[in-house]
C-alpha cells in the first residue's frame, strides 16, 4: 500500500471507527508482546465519544481505510498547574509507517493538546524500540531521564487499594 499525502486523512473517532481501532490495538499489542486487549467496542464507544469522554482519539485512514491511530488521556499536576496530553497509543500499520501517517498523528494530538491549554504531551517508550526513538527524536522530543516510571497493578493494586 502506498500512502499519498493527499489521501491521508486523520480525524476524531467516530461510532463506526471502533472495530478498526480494536483491531490495531490488537495488532500494537502483539507487536510488543502485551497481552490481547480486553477492549470491546461499546467500551471504545462510551470511552473514547462524546463530552463525558476519557481518552483522546484520532483514526489515520486514506482511502477509507485505518492506518493508524492515537489515543491519549488528559493529566494534571497541581503542584505546577500544568496540563497534559499522555499518549497512550501510537500504531501506524507496518504498510503505512514512513509515509508520514505517525507525524499526521501527532501533530492532530498535538493541536488538541494546544486547544486543552496544555504544557506537554508525553508517554512511554520501550527502550528497545529503536523505531520509535528515531521517529519521536526526528519530532524534536526529548528522553526524560530524570524520571523512573513506577507501576501498582494486579494484586499490588488490589492491596493497596483495600481498606485498611
Amino acid at each position: 500500500m502506498t500512502i499519498k499525502a493527499d489521501s491521508l486523512i486523520v480525524r476524531p473517532i467516530q461510532t463506526g471507527d471502533a472495530a478498526t481501532i480494536i483491531e490495531m490495538a490488537l495488532e500494537l499489542a502483539a507487536s510488543v508482546g502485551d497481552p490481547v486487549p480486553r477492549l470491546t467496542v461499546a467500551d471504545l464507544v462510551r470511552e473514547g465519544i462524546g463530552s463525558g469522554r476519557w481518552f483522546e482519539c484520532f483514526v489515520a485512514e486514506t482511502d477509507g481505510l485505518g492506518v493508524g491511530y492515537l489515543l491519549a488521556c488528559r493529566a494534571y499536576e497541581a503542584h505546577t498547574a500544568n496540563k497534559r496530553l499522555w499518549l497512550g497509543d501510537l500504531y501506524v500499520r507496518p504498510q503505512a509507517r514512513r509515509s508520514g501517517v505517525g507525524r499526521a498523528l501527532m501533530a492532530a494530538d498535538a493541536r488538541r493538546a494546544v486547544e486543552l491549554g496544555c504544557d506537554a504531551v508525553y508517554w512511554e517508550l520501550w527502550r528497545s524500540n529503536e523505531g520509535g526513538k528515531e521517529f519521536y527524536k526526528l519530532l524534536g522530543a526529548k528522553e526524560i531521564n530524570n524520571l523512573a516510571i513506577m507501576r501498582l497493578d494486579g494484586p499490588l493494586l488490589a492491596a493497596v487499594a483495600a481498606p485498611r
